[in-house]
């Protein structure tokens, strides 16, 4: 980490590596599902800066990059690259800001996926233990090479955090809508959700933890559509609802030397059968932070 006092201005970077097991490798933008099962590895990077202009206005940014290459199927390899610029001004009792997110992901060596977010957020402490953060999103996402599931939406979050043990646990519960509408009218939807989590840090043999369990839930409503053919015309309907634990654990070997573990089970269900299945993913990977 760099920092510069007189200017208030921090930067610091993070570098990992590790290994991947996916039992169901998906590319779920593309709505490709396989029954396949591959290992692989993970790199990891990222550098963020933060600014603090005043006394009540900051600045971040950050780029992240994550690589996944598997050993058999090599055309699930997926890159993905990461921008956030966030900025926030704080008010009397409360925080206003506004965040800008842009994405591209690359599959099998070829970008297929540009994503672009613009969200303005409002948070304020109801407690001293306890946060709300509410904000609106509107966005917009490209592919390559299926202009028709090209798309724009708009959507909303609520999230409540509550911190107990001098905030070494902390309590997550959100819950959000979203409306999205494709250049093809069978790809624009409805979906609500939640999401829940706790995370909590305390120290083994000596070396400082983190353990993490987390839950979120979110049901699509698609636009029913008619698929004509020679012989009948047909309603389609592809609503879908997912379920995704997430367990994940991180043990400091030394200050800026981490080792983190994490395991994901996702329960993905559709009107479609080919978008029905299960999914585990399991990860260790070895971060450095400097």
């Amino acid at each position: 980490m760099w920092a510069d006092n007189q200017s208030d201005f921090i930067l610091n970077a993070e570098l990992g590596a590790g290994l991947i097991h996916n039992s169901a490798l998906s590319v779920d933008e593309l709505d490709d599902v396989s029954s396949q099962s591959d290992s692989g590895h993970e790199l990891y990077g990222s550098i963020k800066a933060k600014w603090q202009a005043t006394d009540k206005a900051k600045l971040m940014a950050s780029y992240a990059y994550n690589q996944k290459q598997y050993s058999e199927y090599s055309q699930y390899d997926l890159a993905l690259h990461q921008i956030s610029v966030d900025g926030s001004y704080q008010l009397q009792s409360s925080e206003l800001g506004m965040r800008i997110d842009a994405a591209s992901a690359d599959l099998a060596g070829d970008t297929f996926l540009t994503y672009q977010q613009v969200s303005v957020y409002h948070g304020k402490f109801l407690q001293p233990e306890t946060y709300l953060r509410s904000s609106i999103k509107h966005k917009v996402k490209s592919f390559t090479e299926l202009p028709s599931r090209d798309a724009s939406g708009v959507g909303a979050n609520v999230d409540l955090f509550h911190f107990l043990n001098g905030a070494n646990t902390m309590l997550l519960l959100g819950v959000n809508a979203e409306q999205e509408n494709a250049e093809e009218q069978q790809f624009d939807y409805w979906a609500v959700g939640f999401n829940t989590k706790v995370t909590h840090k305390f120290d083994v043999f000596g070396l400082s933890s983190k353990v993490g369990l987390g839950l979120r839930y979110q049901k699509k409503d698609y636009q029913t559509f008619n698929l004509e053919s020679q012989q009948d015309n047909e309603n389609i309907e592809r609503d879908e609802n997912r379920k995704i634990v997430e367990l994940n654990w991180q043990l400091h070997v030394l200050d800026n030397l981490s080792v983190n573990a994490q395991w994901q089970y996702g329960d993905y269900q559709s009107l479609i059968s080919s978008q029905t299945y299960e999914q585990n993913i399991t990860s260790v990977r070895l971060n450095y932070s400097f």
